[in-house]
């Protein structure tokens, strides 16, 4: 900031639209998958499909997402092998943390990116069925309108200008045009227009 600034000594409020909360969290979740043959050995998974959407909350961001896990594996004495799929569906809320200012809470939309998409951190066969750990991580902002209050600088000519308008003022020279207000047309008199009456204009 230039150094000619000068601080006028007060604060202004505004409102406008900014970022006004934004939060990170990593998930964990657990599936279990049902295969439809006697299970012998996990031989590879993956998640596919994932798609999400979000929405602002007065502390939280809630996530709501599908995705698809596939699981391919052996039965049989390891002679066959089989994959299952299985749609997952979830809700999570990722807390957010208030920015500077007051959040007003009005027109908020979130902007909400993932850092890590769902990926498989662990798979074990349990009870005839597959358990699969599911992890991912969210990053959302929330951008709304909020009301900030900031300090107020004045430029170095300010005081010119001012003065400048001071002395147009006493002089009689400056007017604003509200001092017109509330005069009709009919209020001139037209001996105010005489002396132009007798003037020919040549052609």
């Amino acid at each position: 900031m230039s150094n000619n600034l000068r601080i006028a000594g007060s604060l202004r409020e505004i409102v406008t639209r900014a970022v006004c909360a934004k939060g990170q969290k990593r998930f964990r979740q657990v599936h279990n998958v049902v295969t439809s043959q006697p299970l012998e050995g996990v031989l590879g998974y993956r998640v596919a499909g994932h798609k999400y959407t979000a929405t602002p909350k007065a502390h939280s961001v809630e996530i709501k997402g599908q995705y698809d896990l596939h699981i391919w594996y052996a039965y049989a004495d390891g002679n066959q092998t089989a994959v299952e799929r299985k749609t997952v569906t979830y809700t999570e809320y990722l807390p957010v943390v208030d920015l500077e200012g007051e959040r007003l809470g009005v027109d908020e939309v979130v902007s909400a990116t993932m850092i890590r998409d769902p990926e498989v951190v662990s798979v074990r066969s349990r009870r005839g069925a597959v358990q699969v750990e599911v992890e991912m991580e969210y990053y959302a902002e929330i951008v709304g309108e909020t009301k900030l209050w900031v300090r107020v600088y004045e430029p170095p000519y300010a005081d010119e200008k001012k003065k400048d308008l001071l002395e147009l003022d006493e002089a009689g020279e400056y007017y604003d045009e509200d001092d017109f207000d509330g005069y009709e047309d009919d209020e001139f008199e037209d001996e105010d227009f005489a002396d132009f009456e007798d003037e020919e204009i040549e052609p």
